[in-house]
């Protein structure tokens, strides 16, 4: 056959067709997948961006983040394939190109990425959350205040004042990383000490102003620079400790100087600098009062809303050939290719937005389907979910899901919440005795145990209700005379059918910035 005149340049120039066809196809899912996996402040940057690129796209209205009104419900199809005349080894190319393509993992997260996920997860008032925000957002990358915390207080909102905001410094001090919220690393150091609960008064001492006691770092002449200080001090007013009354040895010096070593000046160096931004929820979850079903509905006026050009609709439409040669025709022969171009690209990326629209909307019913309890009862009620659920239950691949959550919001009754929030681990649990006698009343309040309850018939439980469970029953037990320990802690959520390892509660204890028992205060 290869010798047919013409057969070998006939296939080479098909096999090139086929190669470019299936590129051409892998470009526009790059695209849409890296549109789904922005936010809604990057999406709006990315669509100013290619409207100023690209003329055959216009933006017709733009409503900002300000004005956000009720958004509409739309209607999507479990419809996520755009039609295109392909073989089936190009379509087979190019699903196994998307396989690989979304199975590289998006690790990007910075600091007030973190913190946030963490403060949305507790309930906030408005007022609280908004102050909140502003707060975590108002770090520097070491953690660190930007602006003083006092100029970030809303004057029009009645409910901000000092004390609110001395509160919520205080909870974003003890969010994971311990440590931010602070001025600097002195602070920092000092309230690393404070939550641990385990510093004696020689390194509070010196973390509460007198760090420069520690140059050079010689127990001898701290110890008489603090001696020294000590004979000419007063008894401050206000002050909890008098002065006076410290006395300090060498040895206590030395511990204190250990200790400081174990602290971190600066915990949130780990994270990646990223540039401060507010959010917006992507969905809201709304309540119906008379049917008590919940409805979802997207958000998505916040964005730019765009169109096609109508000039550059109908040059495109122009089929008028030039068929002379001159150096004329080829002008408009370029500027013919230059409008089916820049048609073509913004086509597709007007379906790469209706694309993420509709995945979003597709992905946040099927949580709501699964989440039920959660939204009616809390986030006691979250039961074990896998982004491979969702993705098998929507018809997509796994990691679709994953950059569908990543970056975006819902809020609900319950407060704001990311949306990667919704999927937590299982955690395995040993059979329970169901004859176990348990006291009135207890047992009842548990998700573990509510008949109503998906979680006691799969046998395991989310992580993030039992961290709920375990801060319900330590607040329970707050004014009991003995902390309660791990063990005991173990035997309390056995009783509400909540079967896990001591060292389970102790690391899930450690997560929620709670001490042991044994320094715990009573």
């Amino acid at each position: 056959m290869s010798d047919i005149p013409g057969f070998g340049l006939h296939q080479k120039l098909s096999q090139q067709q086929v190669q470019l066809q299936t590129q051409k196809m892998s470009q526009q899912q790059i695209l849409s997948l890296k549109m789904l996996n922005m936010s809604n402040m990057d999406l709006r940057n990315e669509i100013y961006s290619f409207v100023e690129k690209n003329p055959a796209l216009e933006i017709t209205r733009d409503i900002g983040l300000e004005g956000v009104k009720t958004a509409h419900e739309t209607n999507y199809q479990n419809d996520d394939t755009r039609s295109m005349s392909v073989s089936q080894s190009q379509q087979l190319a190019s699903d196994n190109f998307q396989a690989a393509l979304e199975a590289s993992p998006d690790s990007r997260k910075s600091l007030a990425e973190h913190l946030e996920h963490q403060f949305l997860s507790v309930q906030h008032t408005r007022s609280e959350e908004a102050l909140g925000l502003k707060l975590i957002y108002n770090l520097d990358s070491k953690g660190h205040h930007i602006l003083a915390p006092v100029s970030l207080l809303d004057s029009a909102d009645s409910n901000q004042n000092e004390e609110l905001l001395n509160n919520l410094i205080f909870q974003i001090n003890q969010l994971d990383p311990v440590g931010c919220c602070c001025s600097g690393f002195e602070e920092s150091l000092l309230i690393q000490a404070k939550l641990r609960g385990d510093a004696g008064d020689a390194v509070l001492f010196i973390l509460d102003g007198h760090f420069e006691f520690l140059n050079p770092p010689q127990p001898s002449k701290i110890l008489k620079k603090i001696n020294d200080y000590l004979a000419n001090a007063r008894l401050e007013e206000g002050n909890s400790i008098d002065l006076k009354k410290l006395k300090f040895t060498e040895n206590q010096i030395q511990e204190a100087l250990e200790y400081i070593k174990t602290l971190d000046p600066y915990p949130a160096r780990e994270y990646s600098e990223d540039n401060n931004r507010y959010i917006q929820a992507d969905v809201n979850v709304e309540k119906d009062e008379e049917t008590g079903l919940f409805t979802v509905k997207d958000n998505f006026d916040c964005l730019p809303q765009v169109r096609l050009s109508r000039d550059f609709e109908n040059l495109a439409a122009d089929r008028s050939r030039v068929t002379k040669s001159t150096e004329e025709s080829e002008k408009k022969r370029s500027e013919h290719r230059f409008v089916m171009e820049s048609v073509r690209d913004a086509k597709q990326f007007m379906e790469n937005l209706e694309y993420r629209k509709r995945t979003v909307l597709l992905a946040c019913r099927a949580i709501v389907d699964e989440q039920q309890d959660f939204f009616e009862k809390g986030k006691r009620y979250l039961k074990p979910l896998r982004q491979k659920d969702i993705a098998k239950r929507i018809g997509v691949h796994e990691a679709t899901v994953s950059r569908m959550a990543n970056g975006k919001y819902l809020r609900c009754p319950q407060g704001l919440f990311p949306i990667s929030f919704f999927f937590s681990n299982a955690v395995s649990q040993a059979p329970v005795n169901s004859s176990k006698t348990v006291e009135s009343g207890t047992a009842s309040s548990s998700p573990a145990s509510a008949s109503n309850s998906p979680n006691s018939t799969e046998g395991a439980l989310s992580k993030t209700a039992i961290m709920a469970e375990l801060q319900t029953i330590l607040a329970e037990h707050a004014n009991d005379k003995k902390a309660l320990s791990d063990s005991k802690l173990c035997a309390l959520l056995e009783e509400r059918n909540i079967k896990i390892a001591r060292r389970t509660v102790a690391k899930y204890r450690a997560q929620l910035n709670i001490d042991s028992s044994y320094t715990r205060k009573l």
